[in-house]
């Protein structure tokens, strides 16, 4: 609780950690987290760990983010998957330009599509996409 502040703008925790097996108290931290000590803070959640080996409802843990990797699901390495909640990425600018991120362009602007295609620059892993998919099935 006292490493989180009214200057704390970013809290990263794994939710099950892979030396121990322990099962973090998601819930709790994301109550610290919002409560008066960083309400504007977004919370990342690493569940590389959890999402192979249990129910993870992304809405109901009330993080921003949530990342896992494919391979832990027995999928296809180089893939995992970025979650966020749509209002968040939706105000982030994208890091990368080019193929279908684009809504409309001007000669002086352009505007970005919403997300995800404005995070989705170039041409995507389309065989390890099609093999994550699997995985989570």
């Amino acid at each position: 609780k006292e490493l989180i502040g009214p200057k704390t703008k970013f809290v990263s925790v794994q939710h099950v950690s892979n030396v121990l097996g322990t099962i973090n108290p998601i819930d709790a931290i994301v109550e610290i987290v919002r409560s008066e000590a960083a309400p504007g803070a977004k919370i990342m959640l690493d569940a590389c760990q959890s999402v192979p080996h249990m129910n993870v409802d992304v809405q109901a843990l009330g993080v921003d983010f949530i990342a896992a990797s494919g391979h832990k699901m027995c999928g296809p390495t180089a893939i995992g998957f970025l979650w966020g909640k749509e209002s968040v990425l939706n105000s982030m600018a994208p890091y990368k330009g080019g193929g279908e991120m684009i809504d409309e362009v001007y000669m002086d602007h352009s505007t970005y599509a919403p997300a995800p295609a404005r995070f989705e620059a170039g041409t995507p892993a389309i065989a390890q996409a099609i093999g994550l998919g699997a995985a989570i099935d």
